[in-house]
């Protein structure tokens, strides 16, 4: 009995100094990361049955066993994930709201002063102040094409530090990974020599650290697989199986060789991952950041850029300089980006141009060539137009095979990126040095000589179209001439004659590809394009528009209509003649527009005009007015403007830009649309930071809950080492006794 005694009392003993050691373990890892609170198990032996009772045997420790729950621990780790991903992506967009909304370093008060300087110079044209104005206007546009080159610069440099901060971040990633498949296999090993399955504490704690540690980076679930965890990042990608790492990394984007993304690295080949499969953590910050943002803000500044350039410039090339020459470009202009797939299998290229910069978005777009058919996808909304043919206009932007006509065709699978507006603020600039030069006088003037009887008056007129049509047809005609955005001078250099026949028209020129829209269907004709005529419908080449009509009757064969600049203006002398009501003297060819209260009606070549008061006549891309009631035979003279001095026509047109509505679909200013985009940054900044601290306080919930169970609570530790100190005193006392006991048995047997 002393024996069985004892026996029960080396139990407790051994019992209670587990239940020490492993508070004292507990106690002195009660800061320590990732760290769960240890418990010992202990379980009654089985007893003895002597003389029919049964007798204990004291004490076993069953297991000691970590306080860990995989859903406080999940709930962790997603809100942490969530957390580090608006945490990332508020302090990137950060950077980009303090720069753009700067009182005195963003583009508004640049704007501002752009503009007061031509509004200078439309008010002080002449003499000295003239040249002044001149100059402070050239100094303006310098110093706003600086600050947008300035702020363009600074968004390619955060686009550059994403870069690097994705490859750290794959890189932590890979390390992570391997430290958990090696420590899968450790867990593994450890837990078949315990025998009973029963855990390596601390080690599970290392591993669990790990995945917190890796959910700080991208979002992560885990599968348990055995004594070992699957780990799957971002939107089910598997990183790690069981002792197999999958390796991430950094790989240049397929169309976008300035912009990394991520690829996982299988059977020695690189696979790349869509940026969207990386949600969470600071990986999903970051990438979220960069496609939801970054790249608005570049195309946003570049749409604005592009806009200014192209308006200001048509507007430049319809005035007159003080050297008595049609203005040029004040500002050169970005061309859109395109970039075919690394992966494509042709050599097909696509040049892509700018036809209205009014209608241009802040997006990107994806083309590719599949079965058969072209489609365009606008990437920030997904929509699409589909085509089995180039060119393709969506958004303001034609998509072209390059170089026309005999381009290579894409094979099936081709992709292409293109970027419309990401070039425009770091390529905008002033394209002139000399003040002279600036178009600030009309092209056009007009007057009557004082031997007119009547009361008649002309306005001054104006200048615009750079394109000057007119025809032979004593019946059909040409309407007035537009040009979009990709017009160059170059294509009228010579002018342009179209020749009716067989209900065709014909004389494009050479390597001219021609569309021509009916209702809402428009068909494109390579060259050398011949095309069907209708009555009214919209023909354009190179840049240039037009419409060819039935007047009386249609064209007769060999009817010519003529395309030609519409600068120097030809000098013309109108006459009125009282009996038919009528004007005469309008150049041989040209057609005359009259546009009266919103109506407009178009005259053949040669035909007299019917005079109507205050009716806007509109011919050779020339438009003035005629008002009073003038006498038979006087005339009015339409003249080029040979002398820029003292004019100021055009510069009051230029300053007016600053309130005309020419971005966004024609709603809003340049100014208008710079706000829009600040207020955009600004509203998704004040999100951000909404969203980052409702996450931190999710996180610190569930932290809460997580510890309450999990964590280590010194009291409570103090106290259960007290209860084992006891524990293992009476213990220490039982054994003492029962070494007493068994004395006194052997004296007796002595």
């Amino acid at each position: 009995m002393g024996s069985n005694i004892f026996g029960i009392g080396q139990s407790a003993l051994s019992a209670a100094q587990l239940g020490i050691a492993t508070t004292g373990h507990n106690i002195a890892n009660a800061s320590t990361p990732g760290y769960n609170r240890q418990v010992v198990l202990q379980a009654a032996n089985a007893p003895q049955n002597l003389g029919g009772s049964f007798v204990g045997q004291g004490v076993s420790v069953t297991d000691i066993q970590r306080q860990y729950n995989s859903f406080l621990a999940g709930q962790v780790n997603s809100s942490q994930s969530a957390k580090n991903q608006a945490d990332v992506y508020y302090s990137q967009i950060s950077s980009i709201n303090n720069l753009v909304a700067d009182p005195t370093a963003g583009v508004t008060p640049a704007l501002q002063d752009f503009f007061k300087a031509f509004q200078n110079l439309a008010s002080s044209p002449n003499g000295t102040a003239g040249a002044a104005a001149r100059q402070a206007a050239l100094s303006a546009g310098e110093s706003l094409t600086g600050r947008l080159n300035s702020l363009q610069g600074r968004l390619d440099q955060i686009s550059s530090d994403v870069n690097g901060q994705i490859s750290s971040v794959v890189g932590s990633i890979n390390g992570y990974a391997t430290e958990l498949a090696n420590l899968n296999d450790v867990i593994e090993k450890a837990q078949g020599v315990s025998g009973n399955g029963s855990g390596p504490n601390d080690l599970l704690d290392q591993r669990d650290q790990l995945i917190t540690n890796l959910s700080q980076l991208t979002k992560v679930s885990v599968v348990p697989q055995g004594a070992k965890y699957n780990v799957f990042i971002g939107n089910g990608q598997p990183l790690v199986l069981g002792s197999i790492v999958n390796q991430l990394s950094v790989s240049q984007s397929l169309t976008d060789p300035s912009r990394s993304e991520v690829s996982y690295v299988s059977n020695g080949t690189s696979v790349l991952l869509p940026e969207n499969s990386f949600a969470g953590g600071k990986l999903g910050g970051l990438f979220d950041f960069r496609a939801s943002t970054l790249d608005a803000a570049r195309n946003s500044l570049g749409r604005i850029s592009i806009g200014l350039a192209t308006d200001f410039n048509n507007q430049q090339k319809l005035g007159l300089d003080l050297n008595g020459q049609a203005g040029g470009n004040f500002f050169t202009i970005g061309t859109p980006i395109s970039t075919p797939s690394a992966l494509n299998t042709s050599t097909a290229a696509i040049n892509a141009s700018i036809t209205d910069a009014s209608a241009l978005t802040t997006s990107d777009y994806r083309l590719q060539f599949i079965g058969g058919n072209y489609k365009i996808t606008r990437l920030s909304d997904g929509a699409t137009q589909t085509s089995a043919t180039l060119p393709l206009k969506m958004d303001g932007v034609n998509f072209q095979l390059a170089p026309p006509p005999a381009a290579a065709a894409p094979n099936a699978g081709d992709e292409f990126l293109i970027r419309p507006t990401a070039a425009g603020g770091s390529s905008i600039a002033i394209a002139i040095t000399d003040p002279a030069k600036l178009a600030a006088a009309a092209t056009v003037t007009t007057s009557f000589p004082t031997t007119n009887t009547g009361t008649g008056q002309v306005s001054v007129g104006v200048t615009n179209s750079l394109v000057a049509s007119g025809s032979t047809s004593a019946t059909a005609t040409i309407s007035a001439a537009t040009t979009d955005d990709s017009y160059v001078g170059t294509t009228l250099a010579a002018p342009v004659t179209l020749t009716f026949a067989a209900n065709t028209i014909s004389g494009f020129p050479a390597g001219a590809t021609v569309s021509v829209k009916v209702g809402a269907v428009t068909t494109t004709y390579p060259p050398p394009a011949t095309v069907p005529y209708t009555s009214g419908a919209t023909i354009s080449f190179s840049g240039v528009s037009f419409a060819v009509s039935d007047g009386a009757t249609p064209p007769a064969n060999g009817d010519t209509f003529t395309l030609a600049a519409a600068l120097p203006v030809a000098a013309t002398r109108l006459t009125y003649n009282s009996a038919g009501n009528t004007l005469t003297g309008f150049p041989a060819t040209a057609n005359v527009t009259v546009t009266n209260n919103g109506k407009s009606t178009t005259y053949p070549a040669g035909t007299a005009i019917p005079y109507t008061t205050g009716a806007t006549i509109s011919y050779n891309g020339i438009s003035f007015s005629l008002s009073g009631n003038p006498a038979n035979g006087d005339v009015f003279d339409v003249a080029p403007n040979t002398n820029g001095s003292g004019d100021n026509r055009n510069a009051v047109l230029l300053s007016s830009l600053q309130t005309q509505n020419t971005l966004a679909g024609k709603t809003t200013t340049f100014q208008g649309a710079y706000a829009q985009f600040v207020s955009a940054v600004g509203n998704k900044a004040n999100e951000l930071k909404i969203t980052s601290d409702s996450e931190g306080k999710l996180l610190t919930q569930a932290v809460t809950a997580q510890q309450s169970e999990s964590g280590v609570n010194l009291d409570e530790e103090a106290t259960n080492l007290l209860r084992y100190q006891q524990a293992y005193q009476a213990a220490g006392k039982l054994m003492q006794i029962a070494s007493t006991l068994f004395d006194s048995l052997l004296q007796l047997g002595g």
